[in-house]
């Protein structure tokens, strides 16, 4: 996989639109990579008004979707069986684990999960 491919989480995506200082920079001419369990995490927060979404979904759909195959799944399952990892953490890290594409997040949960290239950012 190129260097310039990342795996973008929830909490990033969140802070992006939330105008976190930083965060466009980071991903600026990337390929961005999101794992389905984001794009559903994203889209069904209740306190998003039609514009909110319709901007969301434009930039999702700039973005390549990956979905949960057999190896994500079992990946996961690996993943919270032995970090008791939440399962939309475990199913994040499983993508990118399995594409081998360094997760940009600012969870800190992720830095605990073996074979995971997790860049942890703290912008604030």
């Amino acid at each position: 996989m190129s260097g310039n491919n990342i795996v973008i989480d929830t909490s990033l995506i969140i802070n992006l639109f939330n105008g976190l200082n930083g965060i466009e920079q980071l991903i600026k001419d990337r390929n961005l990579f999101v794992s389905i369990i984001t794009e559903i995490e994203i889209l069904s927060f209740p306190q998003l008004n039609p514009q909110d979404k319709k901007i969301l979904k434009k930039f999702l759909s700039e973005c390549y979707i990956i979905d949960i195959d057999t190896n994500i799944k079992d990946l996961t399952i690996d993943i919270r069986s032995k970090h008791k990892t939440k399962l939309p953490d475990a199913v994040i890290a499983a993508t990118a684990i399995y594409f081998d594409i360094p997760l940009f997040t600012m969870g800190k949960g992720f830095e605990k999960i073996n074979g995971l290239n997790a860049i942890i950012f703290n912008l604030s």
